[in-house]
């Protein structure tokens, strides 16, 4: 079924409306069975580059979670279970509605924040602070992956490799009159460089900025439960292709 799709954060969106075919195919769960220990997202813009018109490479992030959910729903039904396994050793299984998922739109009237912000010493200028899109987000993964040799274990645990990473896509945010600051892997090694440029106000104004944008559209859905045996709370994300590959 194709549908077209209006995105649910326009204001911070580079292509506002998609045309999507919903329906999977067997090459798509092949894809899904063949790819072990590949980036959840990149495999998930493997799948779209087969079923949306446009270019899946300039959807945001939370976008495409957006449009994946749909494709999710559609091909599999709203309904599945998760299993998630207690440290007490008890697997608890739980009813899910992929349409659960929180959608969070922005206003009509949103205006896209601003920050002032630092490439050379003592030299500000205003940019603003709109979500990057896939093809450098899956270039800053496999970045860390291949330049700096990190897992992406690090990347999520590791102090300096996640500060690292959570500066470099932050300033990914930065836009003027539409170009992008940051277009490309080689400048990211230079985007480091930035932290002794700026003060330390101004990259928590930066973060502060970017969560908020970051906010819009579908977040990774968050579940709280209690263990059927001991009763722990039981806290879990679920991830984006969580249910495909089961």
């Amino acid at each position: 079924m194709i549908q077209t799709i209006t995105l649910p954060a326009p204001q911070l969106s580079e292509l506002k409306q998609v045309t999507v075919d919903l329906d999977m195919t067997g090459r798509h769960y092949a894809l899904l069975a063949t790819s072990i220990n590949a980036v959840p997202e990149d495999l998930a813009l493997s799948i779209l580059h087969g079923l949306m018109k446009e270019n899946p490479d300039k959807l945001t992030m939370a976008e495409l979670r957006y449009v994946f959910t749909l494709v999710k729903i559609h091909s599999l039904e709203d309904n599945y279970t998760a299993t998630i396994t207690c440290a007490c050793g008890c697997d608890n299984v739980f009813d899910m509605h992929l349409s659960d998922s929180d959608l969070n739109r922005t206003p009509d009237n949103y205006v896209v924040p601003t920050i002032d912000f630092a490439t050379e010493k003592d030299k500000t200028k205003e940019y603003q602070v709109i979500p990057p899109c896939m093809d450098m987000e899956s270039a800053l993964y496999n970045w860390f992956l291949t330049e700096k040799d990190k897992t992406l274990d690090d990347i999520a645990k590791d102090l300096e490799t996640s500060m690292e990473y959570t500066f470099i896509r932050s300033c990914m945010h930065l836009t003027d009159n539409g170009e992008r600051l940051v277009k490309q892997a080689n400048q990211f090694e230079t985007v480091l460089t930035w932290l002794d440029i700026n003060k330390y106000s101004t990259i928590e104004k930066l973060y502060d900025k970017c969560l908020e944008v970051d906010s819009f559209g579908v977040q990774n859905t968050v579940r709280t439960e209690k263990c059927k045996e001991c009763g722990k709370t039981l806290t879990f994300q679920l991830p984006l292709l969580y249910g495909l590959t089961d």
